[in-house]
């Protein structure tokens, strides 16, 4: 576990091909941003989508969107037969390493008693928080789906991630996927 790498999708089939998979399995529908923007906006520097291997053990995969001195990781996500066998904490220290200079956030589903992955949604929280993550304090709307958001080193403001997204997207498409609660 000592020898991650962080490949690039955008000009390897059989990386695009793994992380594409894991995309679609491990994040609902309603939550993904359609596979061909994501990669299209990484063409133009915005973001970059990795495939994490181990060796030569498919890992992960890691989307992170770049803004001055913001990193926002967008998805990350780790093969369903590894979790649980810290490549998350692994990433996520390579990730707060090769980025110590800058602000990290990212955002997760709030902790709803209501919600039918309630357990799920608790794990998750604690995860982030054990690997360095706080609360930022404020909720963002995606489409239809309200998010907390998390930081780790300095705290990434409210404005600042909407400046970030709309960077990202453009005022129009920022308008089709983000919305004021």
């Amino acid at each position: 576990m000592n020898n991650l790498t962080f490949f690039d999708i955008k000009n390897n089939k059989e990386y695009s091909k793994n992380a594409i998979k894991l995309y679609n399995e491990a994040f609902p529908k309603d939550e993904r941003i359609p596979i061909w923007l994501l990669k299209l906006l990484a063409r133009k520097n915005k973001a970059k989508f990795y495939c994490i291997y181990d060796n030569e053990k498919f890992v992960g995969l890691i989307y992170n969107i770049y803004y001055k001195d913001i990193v926002f990781i967008f998805y990350l996500a780790i093969n369903q037969e590894l979790r649980g066998q810290g490549y998350g904490g692994k990433v996520l220290e390579f990730i707060k390493q090769k980025y110590s200079q800058y602000r990290i956030i990212l955002s997760i589903e709030p902790v709803d008693k209501n919600a039918n992955n309630y357990e799920q949604r608790i794990k998750r929280k604690e995860f982030y928080t054990k690997n360095g993550f706080r609360d930022a304090n404020y909720t963002i709307k995606e489409r239809n789906i309200i998010y907390d958001m998390l930081y780790c080193n300095k705290k990434v403001t409210l404005q600042e991630f909407q400046e970030l997204i709309k960077n990202y997207f453009g005022k129009i498409l920022y308008l089709c996927f983000y919305k004021n609660k």
